[in-house]
C-alpha cells in the first residue's frame, strides 16, 4: 500500500470509519421506513409517496449535517487556510445556494405540498416531487383557465421561490372556488343570461354545496380565516362597446372543475343559443 495512503488512513481513518456508518445506517432506516409505508395499501398512494418524499429530505439534511459534525474539525481547518478559495466558491455557487434556500423557505412556510397545484411565473401544473434544489409538476394548461393535464413533466429549480410569487390554486383543500368567464354579444340580453346561468350552475353545484358548507366552516374555526360563500354568484362586468363579460364563481371539488365546468358552458350555450347543435356530454374528470 503507499505511503500517501497509509498517512491518509492513520490521519483520518475514524473519520471515515464514521461516515460510512452513518451512510449505513441512514440507508437501512429508509429502506426500512419506505418498505413500512409501501406495505401499509390503508393510507393512500398519494399520502404515501409524501411521507417518502419528506422522510428522505429529513434524511438527507441528517446525512449532511451528520458529515460536518464528523469533519467539523477538518472542515475548520481547510476554511481558515483557503478563505479566498471558499469566497470564490460561493459565488460559483451562487445559483445552488440560491435552490438550496428557495426549499428553505418551502419548507418554512408551507407554500406547497406534493399534490398540490400551482402557478409560478408561466408554469403551473399539480406538484408531483419535491427536492431540495427543484420542483416536478405534471403541467395543466395549455392555457390558464385550462384544467386538463397537458401530459409533459416540468421541473423548474427553487431558487425561484426567492424571486417569484406562488399561486396556490387548492390552498382551501377539499374544494375550491372556481371562475367561469363567459363573453357576450350585447345582442344576449344581460339579464336574460345572467339568469339562466344564475340557474344552471344552482343545479350543477346542488350535490357539493353541504359539503362544500361543512369544509369551509370548518376551515375558518381551524385557521381563523375569512372564507368566501359556496353559493354560485354570478356578475356581470362590461368588456367594450360590442360584448360584456358574465363571471360565475363556485364552489366545488379540485377533480370535478373541468367536469362541471364542462356541463355549464355546454347547457347555457344551447339554451342561450337554442338554433346551435347540441353539444357532446362533458368530459370526464382527470
Amino acid at each position: 500500500m503507499p505511503a500517501w495512503l497509509v498517512s491518509l488512513f492513520h490521519s483520518y481513518g475514524s473519520d471515515f470509519f464514521r461516515s460510512a456508518v452513518l451512510v449505513v445506517v441512514l440507508l437501512l432506516i429508509y429502506g426500512s421506513i419506505v418498505r413500512t409505508i409501501a406495505a401499509n395499501p390503508r393510507v393512500p398512494v398519494d399520502t404515501r409517496r409524501r411521507w417518502m418524499i419528506n422522510i428522505r429530505n429529513a434524511l438527507i439534511i441528517i446525512g449532511l449535517a451528520g458529515f460536518v459534525t464528523i469533519w467539523a474539525r477538518e472542515l475548520q481547518t481547510i476554511a481558515l487556510s483557503m478563505v479566498a478559495f471558499t469566497a470564490a466558491l460561493v459565488v460559483a455557487t451562487k445559483e445552488l445556494l440560491m435552490c438550496l434556500g428557495g426549499g428553505l423557505v418551502r419548507s418554512m412556510s408551507g407554500s406547497y405540498e406534493l399534490g398540490d397545484i400551482i402557478e409560478i411565473g408561466t408554469i403551473r401544473g399539480r406538484v408531483m416531487d419535491i427536492t431540495m434544489l427543484s420542483t416536478t409538476i405534471i403541467e395543466i394548461g395549455p392555457r390558464h383557465d385550462a384544467h386538463q393535464a397537458t401530459g409533459r413533466s416540468l421541473n423548474f429549480p427553487n431558487s425561484l421561490l426567492l424571486t417569484q410569487a406562488v399561486a396556490r390554486e387548492n390552498f382551501t383543500g377539499d374544494y375550491v372556488m372556481h371562475i367561469i368567464t363567459i363573453p357576450l354579444p350585447y345582442s344576449v340580453r344581460p339579464a336574460r343570461a345572467e339568469r339562466l346561468l344564475q340557474e344552471i350552475a344552482n343545479e350543477a353545484c346542488a350535490p357539493h354545496l353541504e359539503g362544500a358548507r361543512r369544509h369551509m366552516a370548518m376551515l375558518e374555526s381551524k385557521l381563523l380565516m375569512d372564507t368566501p360563500s359556496v353559493e354560485p354568484r354570478i356578475s356581470l362586468q362590461p368588456a367594450s362597446e360590442k360584448e360584456y363579460r358574465l363571471i360565475a364563481r363556485i364552489a366545488l371539488p379540485p377533480r370535478e372543475r373541468q367536469r362541471i365546468e364542462q356541463a355549464i358552458l355546454h347547457r347555457f350555450m344551447f339554451e342561450c343559443f337554442p338554433e346551435t347543435e347540441p353539444h357532446p356530454a362533458a368530459p370526464a374528470a382527470d
